[in-house]
């Protein structure tokens, strides 16, 4: 029996449409042919031998430890000089402070103006946690309240201050500062969070008639610390005492899922299923060809469409072959006004010729065309390198088929392309990622490009700041510049670029890079609740798959790197990137190869999203992902914003009431999937996974007659769950790796060219290093 294979008429070749996943040292498909499918399913005997070497971490609680983010978005790096100001040696050594941040805490300091030295000594420590390395937990950007200071913890355990009552923190900080008069106070006003007891009503008065003290805004202290106390989805364990903050150990259980119970919805297969905007029961599914439809979801039911009738279908400009094809789908945010949506895909100038552009390989990116026409470094379009385009288009449903209709009423778009967001010709072509995200809070377009292709990205785009290949970008699509602008800015279409990107203004860099060091950045995605954190699943070169949560200007090591290993690649025309010249931010997840997927190429991740799906209380709130060829993991965050992460793989099972027929391996009760391509979500946070067998949607796991005790979290008369409040600004960080040993890990981060063991107290053991 072949690997797979899919049904002529959904417009597909069985494996041959699924090798964008691949290493570029993968071997002819004919040398797959001959492997059984039995051996990829779950529970063939054949199985446990295949897939050892990704189970030999899976199969444990996998636990992975990573900074949280910088108040800035930024990951927390090495100072580079000891800090004069903040000097504590926690923030000295890796923190969210440099000189300049420090002098500038310095300068608030003094113009405050306190005399009384206790109130002093605490108020530094409160400003200095701004160097903290948790600085956004604790300054709120975690649980939508950016504060002017740190979550003060209320609870007397956590007091550290050495002038300390005995009472709790924010007890000493009201103690040694309730009467003392401060310029410019940091306290005055504080942020009040919802729900929270009122300040005193002389925040309404003019502030310049009150000196700055605690009583003059506060009406007590009982009042005070539950304004500046931490929040309740933020925990008091996640809050500020005076030192630099340690995060909690991970639990010492794992409340991860074994089983997911899935029902099969429909037949045919796509790259992706976004919800229509508006709230309705729709959804737009895509196909690697180039068609989109419009699709109608109902639990317990089958999905719902008219194939005949897409809602855009451009596959005669795509490029459909291999890994080249229709990639990425995004609604504007604001799609209920203006019905704008963008595509990304490939494209052959030979074909169209507006589909040329710059190329990838260029005198900037330390790359020549005429290396691609020869030898090891030879490009896939032989003597026409920089052949096939990556694509960004603009679309509307404006227009004379929709007339006075409102754009969520539409049910066909505008077949013409309304502008060019981007064009860029590429050197090979695989590993171009394509994904299309706007930022839940702040609108703006990521769109996630691989490192080009090749064996070990030769021309090391991906560490090439002038590169646009192996990153995450950030794109303003709603200021669109004139041509001049475009021309004098160099840029790659219709966009302008968001001022806060992290190398806005910077000569050596592209200022269009979010992120960057990804090798194929298969399928990512923000947390609904917790946007601040977007993750990524990164295909690998020979030895595992990753998993990265993206920050603000991360580096995350690809080809310096592959997961928290050293990489070296075999041929390096590009130059290479020295590890001591970057800080590198490790996986949160990851899983290796097994000796036979080393030998036949048999892993590559797929990216999933962390479920709401009232479906399965027991899923909610963890990250689901998956292995192309079959193997499904769910991880997690435990405890929430502490950056120590746990993985396990999960059985999937198919439901007793599924709308339709599951398909089974021999001897297997495990429904086929054969390759999982994808996953998407609906409008109700239902959550679907789009596999070359067809689109399959969790339900509950009594379906399955599967036990889940726990019970999904109360909700607001929003619909959004109570106990958890969203972040206000998008990006995550990691720079740190899991490290097999005995079940447990550190945390650990990449310096310069050695593995340095930080913030040794928050776990008992250390670990040999992967």
């Amino acid at each position: 029996m072949e690997l797979s294979s899919v049904s002529p008429e959904r417009g597909l070749k069985g494996r041959e449409k699924f090798k964008w996943m691949r290493r570029a040292r993968t071997p002819p498909l004919s040398s797959m042919m001959s492997v059984p499918r039995s051996l990829l399913h779950k529970t063939s005997p054949w199985r446990g031998w295949w897939i050892s070497g990704l189970i030999s971490l899976a199969c444990f609680v996998n636990i992975s430890s990573a900074y949280p983010l910088c108040s800035s978005l930024e990951a927390p790096t090495p100072v580079k000089q000891n800090l004069q100001f903040c000097s504590a040696p926690e923030y000295s050594s890796i923190g969210c402070c440099g000189t300049n941040e420090d002098n500038a805490i310095r300068a608030t300091f003094e113009s405050m103006e306190i005399s009384d030295v206790n109130c002093a000594t605490i108020v530094k420590q409160i400003l200095c946690g701004q160097c903290d390395a948790f600085s956004a937990t604790l300054f709120g950007h975690m649980t939508q309240e950016v504060r002017k200071v740190p979550f003060l913890c209320v609870a007397s355990s956590r007091s550290n201050l050495s002038t300390s009552t005995g009472k709790s923190y924010c007890q000493d900080v009201w103690e040694a500062c309730a009467n003392v008069p401060m310029k410019h106070s940091i306290f005055s006003p504080v942020l009040n969070p919802v729900g929270a007891p009122a300040p005193s009503s002389l925040l309404s008065q003019n502030l310049a008639v009150q000196d700055g003290s605690l009583e003059s805004v506060f009406q007590s202290e009982e009042q005070f610390c539950a304004v500046a106390g931490p929040s309740v989805a933020a925990g008091d364990e996640f809050c500020f005492d005076g030192a630099p903050f340690i995060a909690p150990p991970p639990p010492s259980n794992s409340s991860l899922p074994q089983d997911i119970c899935i029902e099969k919805v429909g037949e045919d297969v796509y790259l992706n299923l976004v919800p229509f905007p508006g709230g309705s029961n729709r959804v737009a599914v895509s196909n690697q060809a180039g068609t989109v439809w419009i699709a109608t979801m109902e639990g317990g039911k089958a999905m719902v469409y008219d194939i005949s009738q897409p809602f855009l279908d451009i596959s005669d400009r795509v490029t459909n072959q291999n890994e080249l094809g229709f990639l990425g789908f995004a609604f504007h945010p604001n799609f209920e006004n203006n019905g704008r949506f963008f595509v990304s895909y490939n494209c052959d100038k030979q074909k169209f010729s507006d589909c040329g552009g710059t190329c990838a390989c260029n005198k900037q990116t330390n790359c020549n065309p005429s290396d691609l026409r020869q030898g090891q470094l030879g490009g896939d379009s032989g003597n026409n390198p920089c052949r096939y385009s990556s694509i960004v288009a603009e679309y509307t449903v404006n227009s004379s088929s929709n007339p006075g209709s409102s754009p969520v009423e539409a049910v066909v778009a505008n077949p013409v392309e309304v502008r060019r967001i981007f064009t860029m010709s590429l050197p090979y072509t695989t590993h171009h990622a394509g994904g299309l995200l706007f930022g839940p809070l702040d609108k703006y377009l990521y769109f996630m490009i691989g490192d080009g292709g090749n064996t070990g990205d030769p021309f090391n785009f991906a560490q090439n700041k002038k590169s646009l290949l192996g990153k995450v970008l950030r794109l303003d699509v709603d200021n669109i510049p004139n041509a001049e602008q475009i021309s004098e800015q160099n840029l790659w279409g219709e966009y302008s670029i968001p001022r806060d990107n992290p190398f806005f203004g910077s000569s050596d860099s592209r200022a269009e890079v979010w992120a960057l060091g990804l090798r194929n950045p298969w399928r990512c995605s923000f947390d609904s609740q917790y946007p601040m954190y977007l993750y990524c699943g990164d295909v690998g070169q020979e030895r595992v798959e990753e998993v990265n949560l993206i920050s603000k200007g991360g580096n995350y090591g690809w080809r310096i790197y592959e997961g928290n290993s050293s990489y070296t690649p075999e041929l390096s025309p590009g130059g290479n990137t020295s590890a001591s010249s970057v800080q590198a931010i490790f996986p949160v997840m990851q899983y290796p190869h097994s000796t036979m997927n080393s030998q036949e190429g048999f892993s590559a991740i797929t990216g999933g999203f962390v479920s709401y799906s009232q479906e399965d209380p027991c899923l909610y709130g963890k990250y689901v992902y998956a292995d192309l060829f079959g193997t499904m993991f769910v991880g997690a965050e435990n405890p929430r914003f502490s950056g120590n992460f746990d993985s396990r793989e999960v059985n999937y099972l198919c439901s007793s009431t599924s709308p339709l027929e599951c398909s089974f391996a021999e001897n297997s009760s495990s429904p086929l999937l054969q390759e999982i391509l994808s996953f998407g979500l609906d409008n109700s946070n239902n959550f679907y996974v789009l596999s070359s067998n067809g689109v399959y949607r969790v339900v509950h796991p009594r379906n399955c007659n599967s036990v889940c005790n726990q019970v999904l979290p109360a909700l607001s008369p929003s619909g959004s769950p109570s106990s958890n409040t969203p972040s206000t600004i998008p990006g995550a960080s990691s720079p740190s790796a899991p490290s097999p040993g005995s079940g447990t890990f550190s945390i650990r981060s990449q310096v310069h060219s050695y593995i340095t063991i930080i913030l040794a107290a928050a776990v008992a053991v250390t670990n040999s290093i992967l």
